[in-house]
């Protein structure tokens, strides 16, 4: 349900795999040689839009085209002109991909996925090769077919129920001992896309133990055989239905139809109900509202990059601030193509592509910023650092900005105070745009994705003045020990906030889990805080958050302000007074 009615391929996908069991279905009852060879073309045609849009409809195409080439030998229609005119429309459905090489010809593609003037980098887009061809992603690790089917077999009982399973398995006896001979050969078919497709993909989908989004991204394909199973059911619970209902009875099995799809419905409402998800498009919004004219952001990944875009190019909104994907810098084709259209004032080193790795070829996140960090107002990357560049360490931070972050220059005179930024960091407004539901999504959703971002985007406000404080060590305690009560209390505000309207007010174990970070950080500075501090008032606040925070208050740490002698004196403390009990002392 969820992967048919979202801003992915698969909405799209869907429509073409329907059709071509429409198409499937339309051939099949089509009456002599002129209506075979009509159905035929038409058939062809939507194949080939199919196949530009999702490389899975090769799956139900496969087993229908050996279908339709042997009706059409039995009709009579395989000579050379009647196929040639049937793979002609079929190059018509692939006219799409023609806007490739056209828009790499005359370099006025704003975004495109290679080069294409040359037949090489064509076919490579074709067959997936940067992904991997019939590979979900990049990986070494392999399932099996078993593994795979099984975990469809699961998804599919919780998102159909076992009925369609049930009706599936009585489809195929009432088909053979019921049908007509038409209703067997478009059943037959059905059958065949629905076990070519299983056969196939659940050998090749190269993903073990699918969780999170990793399950998200299994899911999303089987909405295709899924089709196919309900289309099934469905044939076989009607042909079953007419045999065993006079005709004058059969508004019985209208109101039985009705029942079960109502209690479908009723049963995936609230999952479905996507009428108030503007999520992704006001986060991207509040991000580009506040970074500065002719900005800069980094983006990785198809989630972040996708989502910018959608406003700047889809919307023409803020189309000073560069979009540029991680991704396509480490091609040698975005010099070519994008960066004059799209990026003609920002400079990269020469005749390289980008690479977190050493090499003459290759160029880093650190000469990327040096050549560019002064000469615009901002450099940001949204959503996530990347992990494997270590090159700036020494030469620039990553300071939070909302759930993206902005480079700041080290031993810069325009360097700003970490608490005067934090004024102009763009945190999510529950009271215009309420976060996702930690209830609703579940962890393989992408509002599962950015919820998850949000939360760390509003513990980040706090942990990076605890990061600025312990810099200071031995420089200034005064400002040392402001940063770490304005980190409390960010994270103590955030922490609330976040509770109170995350899950609109029901509190789990998945909300629990989601505060993690800010309960491990609360206690570890109510601890040092309360060490510090000689005002009793003070001092009694931070021993309350230490209370609240207990397993993270005690729990043992690397800190740079308290000894291990400090701890355990200030925690034996804390238990004398009553407030803890039941306390395990570890280490």
């Amino acid at each position: 349900w969820m992967w048919s009615i979202q801003g992915e391929v698969f909405s799209l996908s869907n429509f073409f795999a329907a059709s071509i069991m429409y198409a499937a279905w339309r051939f099949a009852n089509a009456e002599g040689r002129a209506g075979k060879y009509y159905e035929a073309k038409l058939g062809a045609v939507i194949c080939g839009l199919a196949l530009t849009n999702q490389h899975t409809s090769v799956l139900y195409i496969f087993p229908t085209s050996l279908w339709v080439l042997y009706t059409l030998w039995k009709y009579n229609l395989t000579k050379i002109d009647y196929l040639f005119n049937v793979g002609t429309h079929g190059l018509l459905g692939l006219a799409p991909y023609l806007q490739l090489p056209i828009s790499s010809f005359f370099f006025n593609a704003r975004v495109t996925w290679g080069d294409h003037r040359q037949l090489s980098n064509f076919k490579s887009h074709l067959l997936r090769e940067d992904y991997g061809t019939f590979q979900l992603i990049k990986s070494d690790n392999q399932s099996t077919f078993l593994d795979n089917f099984f975990v469809y077999f699961t998804d599919s009982s919780r998102e159909l129920t076992i009925i369609v399973w049930v009706l599936f398995i009585m489809a195929m006896v009432v088909v053979a001992r019921r049908g007509t001979p038409k209703q067997k050969e478009v059943f037959t078919i059905y059958m065949l896309m629905f076990s070519t497709y299983h056969l196939v993909f659940c050998s090749l989908a190269n993903i073990r133990n699918p969780e999170g989004i990793y399950h998200g991204v299994l899911e999303r394909f089987w909405l295709q055989p899924s089709l196919a199973l309900c289309a099934m059911s469905g044939c076989g619970l009607g042909i079953l239905v007419a045999h065993l209902i006079i005709p004058h009875q059969r508004f019985i099995f209208l109101a039985v139809a009705v029942l079960i799809t109502s209690f479908q419905v009723q049963r995936n409402y609230y999952d479905c109900n996507e009428n108030d998800n503007f999520f992704f498009y006001h986060f991207s919004r509040s991000i580009l509202t506040h970074v500065p004219q002719r900005s800069i952001i980094l983006t990785q990944g198809d989630l972040s990059s996708n989502i910018f875009r959608y406003h700047t190019i889809g919307e023409d909104y803020r189309t000073d601030v560069k979009v540029i994907s991680t991704e396509h810098l480490k091609t040698s084709w975005f010099y070519d193509l994008l960066k004059p259209v799209s990026f003609p004032d920002v400079e990269f080193p020469p005749r390289r592509v980008y690479q977190s790795s050493e090499g003459h070829a290759f160029y880093n996140l650190k000469q990327f910023l040096d050549l560019n960090i002064d000469k615009f107002p901002g450099v940001y990357i949204c959503v996530n650092m990347l992990e494997d560049d270590h090159s700036i360490e020494g030469h620039y931070e990553a300071w939070p900005f909302g759930i993206c972050r902005k480079f700041v220059k080290l031993n810069s005179t325009s360097k700003p105070d970490p608490l005067e930024y934090l004024k102009t960091v763009p945190l999510w407004d529950v009271e215009t745009t309420p976060v996702p539901d930690i209830l609703r999504y579940e962890p393989e959703s992408w509002e599962y994705s950015l919820l998850q971002s949000v939360i760390k985007s509003y513990a980040k406000t706090g942990t990076f003045l605890w990061e600025q404080a312990n810099k200071l060590r031995g420089i200034n305690d005064t400002l040392k020990y402001e940063y770490y009560s304005k980190a409390a209390e960010l994270l103590l505000d955030n922490r609330r906030y976040l509770e109170e309207n995350m899950a609109r007010g029901v509190i789990s174990n998945r909300t629990q889990q989601a505060l993690f970070l800010f309960d491990k950080y609360i206690g570890h500075i109510s601890l040092i805080l309360y060490a510090k501090t000689d005002d009793l008032e003070v001092k009694k606040h931070h021993e309350r958050n230490c209370i609240k925070f207990w397993t993270f208050c005690t729990e043992p740490y690397n800190s740079e302000e308290l000894e291990r002698d400090d701890m355990t004196d200030l925690i034996t403390a804390i238990v004398k007074q009553g407030h803890v009990r039941n306390v395990a002392v570890k280490g």
